[in-house]
């Protein structure tokens, strides 16, 4: 008699975007960090989330495309959410289209709105492969 193989449930999303407004006291400057997570936790390696990026900045228009996972060049195991954090220093006060790619293929796009000490979600995808919290 063959037993049920047992899965983990499926998740509804696979990473997470924590986006926050940051001072930086080394350089005395704000800045906005764009913080990718998985939401899966890894027992053996703390992996690094491949993202490219692109920021055009006098279009308002912030791309990212994320690739994939990639293995830490360590000696010792961690564990953990793979990661990939993006500090933005030259933001504008004024509203950005936020493209969020996975393997260049069929953005997902967001408004938001970054003004003074406060950041917003003005227009959010129906169908994304990621959840976008915003921290304050």
């Amino acid at each position: 008699m063959r037993t049920k193989q047992v899965r983990a449930p499926k998740l509804k999303y696979e990473y997470q975007l924590f986006i926050s407004y940051e001072y930086d006291i080394i350089l005395k400057r704000y800045y906005i960090l764009f913080d990718f997570r998985t939401v899966k936790i890894f027992r053996n390696f703390k992996y690094t989330i491949n993202v490219e990026k692109n920021i055009y900045n006098d279009k308002r228009i912030i791309e990212f495309n994320v690739e994939g996972l990639s293995a830490p060049v360590v000696d010792f195991s961690q564990s953990g959410h793979a990661s990939y954090t993006f500090k933005f220093y030259d933001f504008l006060y004024d509203t950005y289209q936020l493209k969020l790619f996975r393997n260049g293929k069929n953005p997902i796009i967001y408004k938001i709105n970054i003004s003074i000490n406060k950041i917003t979600v003005l227009e959010e995808p129906k169908k994304t492969f990621l959840e976008l919290i915003i921290k304050e």
